[in-house]
């Protein structure tokens, strides 16, 4: 089984392989924006959200911290 740092790794790179667009935040691999497109054929298509990820010490035992960056409005997203 690979070391939770090897997990980080490759869990970030898969994302920055992906089709979404990554910018790191400091030279680290724990904190980094992800933006991403609206569904094609959707009410949502045309729509750009950028989220911030924070990615814990203890991931990938302990889930990341993730937040708009851009507003949205939603009655399950906290506007803070």
């Amino acid at each position: 089984m690979s070391s939770p740092s090897k997990r980080r790794e490759m869990d970030v790179m898969k994302l920055m392989m992906s089709d979404y667009t990554v910018e790191m935040i400091n030279d680290g691999l724990s904190e980094f924006n992800v933006e991403f497109h609206g569904p094609k054929e959707s009410l949502y298509e045309g729509g750009v959200w950028k989220i911030r990820v924070e990615l814990p010490d203890a991931y990938p035992y302990k889930s990341p911290s993730v937040g708009f960056v851009n507003k949205i409005f939603h009655p399950n997203v906290d506007e803070l």
